[in-house]
């Protein structure tokens, strides 16, 4: 009988330190995510008032640039505002592990498609600029092609970043698994 005792001593101590690892592993999910969040957020409203602040003084494919800058951060803002909303509305240390392995392959499915998107905002960056060559609207194309071109690499870089530190998450959720 005192067999047993110790065994399901044992079995509930690593059921609680599994548990305690899960819990682990979904903040620390949380916190790789709020914190990309907050720096999109950051990049957003330093984009917003830079931009706002030159755009009085500029002229030609410059005042084009930071236009876009400030609509494309805009965007950012409430793309980052959302997402933080998300992730601090979930608690994540009361998710069972099959929640926390949706979850994670939620959050890595939308990382993905920023990817995708960041390197066509690339492509169509490029292809504004190189529009520009032979359009009317030579600055305005140029200013927005720059303007695209270089949010969409900060995008893409960020993504990118996430996705290494996501996927960081990966094995671990996945080895709980029975």
């Amino acid at each position: 009988m005192r067999k047993y005792l110790y065994l399901l001593s044992l079995l509930l101590l690593s059921l609680t330190a599994s548990a305690q690892s899960l819990n682990q592993l979904n903040r620390g999910q949380a916190n790789v995510l709020e914190t990309g969040m907050f720096i999109l957020g950051g990049w957003a409203i330093a984009n917003i008032l830079y931009s706002s602040f030159k755009l009085t003084k500029a002229t030609r494919s410059r005042k084009y640039l930071y236009q876009m800058n400030v609509y494309w951060n805009i965007m950012n803002l409430l793309v980052a505002s959302y997402a933080l909303y998300v992730i601090l509305s979930k608690d994540s240390t009361s998710l069972a592990l099959s929640e926390s392995l949706q979850l994670h392959d939620s959050f890595k499915k939308a990382l993905y498609l920023g990817l995708g998107l960041s390197a066509g905002f690339i492509l169509l960056g490029a292809f504004l600029k190189e529009r520009a060559r032979i359009s009317f609207k030579t600055e305005q194309l140029q200013g927005w092609g720059q303007s695209i071109m270089f949010q969409g690499m900060f995008l893409l870089l960020l993504n990118l970043v996430l996705v290494i530190l996501l996927e960081n998450y990966a094995g671990p959720l996945f080895r709980m698994v029975p």
